[in-house]
């Protein structure tokens, strides 16, 4: 499992810039789960977008993350991978590792959650926007995983059966979020309601407003220049995925004893 971001001096995936060509000669490698991001899509207005939705991404990160995959893919494709090296392999024997990539979406867990945010802001005796407030006009998605849920996606894919009803399972990407990207705000206001508390009177985007309100651009990133809603059905279909917590709600649900104690 690759879970390290492509390097920032040279944009590559730091595994493959350094250890490619083991990978090549390992008899022992079977499956490899990259882990990328949802960022990778950059602006579809808050439309609802698949595995095959065009990458709009404009921000460094986030095409750095698509020239991984990419690098990925075109490794897995290669016809002696993990054929030959640590001692030859006879045909019979050989079994062509699976390179599947994951889009992953806002982590979220135990002491990295709204609930946390909250927690925190009445320890400070303050309110931000991250926690709470009114929605702006058009809504910001945020597409969203419970760790739980990345721990028994990345459990599932591993240990699938390489064989599926077409022949040899081919390595694929897939989007790992749950059900219900929702705006931030709406979190947090659940997030609230869990623990007891009224609904912040912020408005949300406070960043950029006061960024627009002193009349300076906003830097790109992968966390603002996104607006889209991620469908996690091909996961769910290929590896037989089931959420613990299909939305945020759930998720929260689950956190709350952890977070207040």
């Amino acid at each position: 499992i690759q879970t390290v971001a492509p390097l920032a001096d040279f944009d590559r995936d730091p595994i493959l810039a350094f250890h490619e060509d083991d990978l090549r000669r390992s008899a022992r490698l079977r499956w490899v789960g990259y882990i990328s991001s949802t960022g990778v899509y950059g602006d579809h207005g808050g439309e609802w977008i698949d595995e095959d939705s065009e990458l709009r991404c404009v921000d460094r990160k986030s095409l750095a993350r698509v020239r991984a995959e990419e690098e990925w893919q075109a490794l897995e494709k290669e016809e002696t991978l993990g054929k030959n090296g640590d001692g030859d392999i006879d045909d019979d024997d050989y079994q062509k590792p699976r390179i599947d990539c994951f889009r992953c979406g806002g982590i979220y867990g135990p002491g990295r959650s709204m609930i946390t945010s909250v927690l925190r802001e009445q320890g400070n005796e303050r309110s931000t926007t991250s926690a709470g407030g009114r929605m702006s006009a058009t809504p910001k998605y945020v597409n969203r995983i419970l760790v739980d849920d990345i721990c028994s996606a990345l459990l599932t894919a591993a240990s699938s059966d390489d064989d599926s009803k077409d022949g040899r399972r081919s390595g694929k990407i897939f989007n790992l979020v749950d059900d219900d990207p929702a705006p931030r705000n709406e979190v947090g206001a659940e997030a609230r309601r869990l623990l007891g508390l009224s609904s912040a009177d912020d408005g949300n985007n406070e960043v950029n407003n006061k960024a627009a309100a002193a009349g300076r651009k906003v830097r790109a990133t992968s966390r603002n220049t996104g607006n889209k809603r991620c469908k996690n059905q091909r996961l769910k279909s290929e590896y037989g995925w089931e959420l613990s917590a299909p939305t945020f709600r759930e998720g929260l649900m689950k956190l709350l004893d952890v977070e207040s104690r």
